[in-house]
């Protein structure tokens, strides 16, 4: 299941909540059809999600009008046990953002979270004990908070080849499949570099696999070091990486390559291609490569002339 179908469940679960407190409501003078109405947008929501196109904006949009939404319904609660019941449910929901959005996003979503508990409980019919209050506030940002923490880490994990720290493949190709087609609808400049360690198989006998994978850390850590702003880093085969530089022309990447040579701790090729307006990401990568295999060729060559 995606984190869309989980948001999609946890809304209708609430719509059922909601639904039953104005079917059997707390106290008498609840004003039901609130609740059945704010129950309905509930479920219109869930219909929405199964309908956007999955992206982190839409998915923040919908979980803010879920909260604010049911806020307002707090604020013509009775009862302490309504206002407490939807306080659990928004802390709920800035959990699931810390979750599931980049942090930036998850923050604003938290900050409606404590919003929509403060705001209607002073408000409200019912009598809050202000301590009630600010500890339902505190939770909701701890909790967010620790989920935030707990994601990022899991995610990060997830995504980074944990001897070199690169983006591993499905990470890479991800990322790449973004910045690609946003240089290509920009027109933004765009370059590629396919790197592999020369005679990697050597190393390994000479220096074992650990010592191997010690240099090849050290030489990813380099690579990584010198990249410029906003560029990346990917491991996609034992020793085959890509470096991906937005913003950089073929001259400006070829004077990149050039520059971290000086300081490899092994021996490595390179192979350079610049997006061009018919290009793919397949095509993209294909070029490099082509160019690397031309690389390597023409190193094998002047060996052996020498």
């Amino acid at each position: 299941m995606t984190t869309r179908d989980h948001l999609v469940i946890g809304l209708f679960v609430m719509a059922v909540i909601t639904a039953l407190g104005g079917v059997w409501p707390a106290d008498p003078s609840s004003p039901v059809q609130w609740w059945l109405v704010v129950s309905a947008v509930d479920v219109v929501l869930c219909g929405a999600l199964l309908t956007l196109p999955v992206h982190p904006r839409s998915t923040q949009a919908v979980l803010i009008a879920g909260v604010v939404v049911s806020a307002a319904l707090v604020s013509t609660c009775h009862t302490a046990q309504g206002v407490v019941l939807f306080a659990l449910g928004f802390v709920v929901a800035g959990q699931f953002a810390a979750y599931a959005l980049e942090p930036r996003r998850a923050a604003v979503v938290a900050g409606v979270v404590v919003a929509a508990i403060a705001l209607p409980a002073a408000i409200a019919p019912a009598a809050v004990h202000p301590v009630v209050v600010v500890g339902a506030c505190a939770m909701a940002l701890l909790s967010c908070w620790l989920m935030a923490q707990q994601s990022g880490r899991l995610r990060q994990q997830a995504r980074t080849d944990h001897l070199t720290g690169a983006l591993n493949r499905g990470a890479f190709h991800e990322r790449l499949g973004d910045v690609v087609p946003r240089a290509l609808r920009t027109g933004a400049r765009l370059s590629v570099v396919a790197l592999d360690v020369d005679d990697f198989k050597v190393v390994n006998t000479r220096h074992g696999h650990l010592g191997a994978d010690d240099l090849l850390a050290g030489l990813a850590a380099g690579w990584r070091a010198r990249l410029p702003a906003g560029a990346f880093l990917g491991r996609v085969g034992g020793d085959e990486f890509v470096a991906v530089l937005p913003g950089a022309d073929e001259a400006a990447a070829r004077g990149w390559v050039a520059s971290a040579a000086l300081r490899d701790v092994l021996s490595s090729s390179a192979g350079v291609a610049e997006l061009r307006p018919e290009d793919s990401v397949r095509s993209l990568l294909d070029r490099a490569d082509a160019d690397l295999f031309a690389s390597k060729d023409a190193r094998r060559t002047l060996a052996g002339n020498v």
